[in-house]
């Protein structure tokens, strides 16, 4: 059935693999969509309960801290005048470096974007990509499908693709101490040295595509999603760290899920819908 899309605000989806994606890939996307009026919303497929090398803290100490530092960006954000964060937040429930790429997880997360009926969604670049987590492979794979599955009427307005190696979109940098408070909330993965070179690190990567469309500056580049054109590898610098990332898992690195899911009671598999 086609969902309504009568609302009096326009309605942003980014779907984030982990806490802090969000920040480091869509910030002006998010800090703009705000400053428009519109609702943003995050969806958060894990909670990084690897993200640690300590073993102590793997599992639901870690996602405990993770969890309160989404939170503390969410505040970052901001409120509304009632009060209310101006980014709502959902979560997936999935488990670092898990995250699974098949017909279920398409359909949960394609029925969780319909509920929502946004206006604006963006997930991670499955294809050509700067970031070769597993977890963002899966995240951009299952979000791709979802939308291609759908109805063309049912689909979001604008699809963008984040972490992307070819953009075609582009925002101006602008709003930059709220982006920096955000970003710092995450401050068991980010100091201010890291996220200087996140600053530099999108533009140089996109240098080329900033060169073709005339915006040679620090901005935030993004790629339209079609389902029609193919995925070849990007030009000039793009192109290194096209062949750096690609076919180059990350984030499964030996050792990484030692102790086992199992052992620290953490369920891959969530029976309810994202919440």
């Amino acid at each position: 059935m086609l969902i309504s899309k009568k609302k009096n605000k326009k309605i942003v989806l980014i779907i984030c693999p982990h806490p802090d994606d969000g920040e480091a890939f869509s910030s002006q996307l998010c800090v703009q969509s705000i400053k428009n009026g519109w609702k943003v919303h995050q969806v958060l497929a894990t909670c990084d309960e690897y993200g640690t090398p300590n073993k102590i803290l793997k599992g639901e100490r870690i996602k405990r801290i993770r969890k309160s530092e989404m939170i503390k960006a969410q505040k970052a954000y901001g409120f509304d005048s009632l009060g209310n964060p101006q980014v709502t937040l959902h979560w997936m429930h999935y488990i670092d470096g898990f995250v699974p790429h098949n017909k279920a997880a398409i359909l949960r997360l394609q029925k969780f974007i319909l509920k929502l009926n946004p206006d604006i969604v963006i997930g991670p670049d499955p294809f050509v990509y700067c970031d070769g987590h597993v977890d963002h492979m899966a995240v951009g794979k299952n979000y791709f499908f979802a939308l291609k599955w759908m109805d063309a009427q049912e689909r979001p307005k604008r699809m963008l693709y984040f972490q992307t190696l070819m953009p075609n979109y582009f925002l101006p940098r602008l709003y930059d101490q709220i982006v920096f408070k955000t970003r710092m909330s995450h401050a068991s993965q980010w100091s201010p040295w890291m996220l200087k070179i996140i600053d530099l690190f999108n533009p140089l990567t996109q240098i080329s595509f900033q060169l073709k469309f005339g915006h040679l500056k620090l901005i935030e580049g993004y790629r339209e999603v079609t389902f029609t054109q193919t995925h070849n590898p990007p030009k000039g610098i793009a192109r290194i760290f096209y062949y750096l990332f690609h076919d180059h898992p990350l984030g499964c690195e030996e050792g990484r899920f030692i102790p086992g899911p199992k052992e620290l009671g953490l369920n891959l598999y969530p029976e309810s819908e994202i919440e």
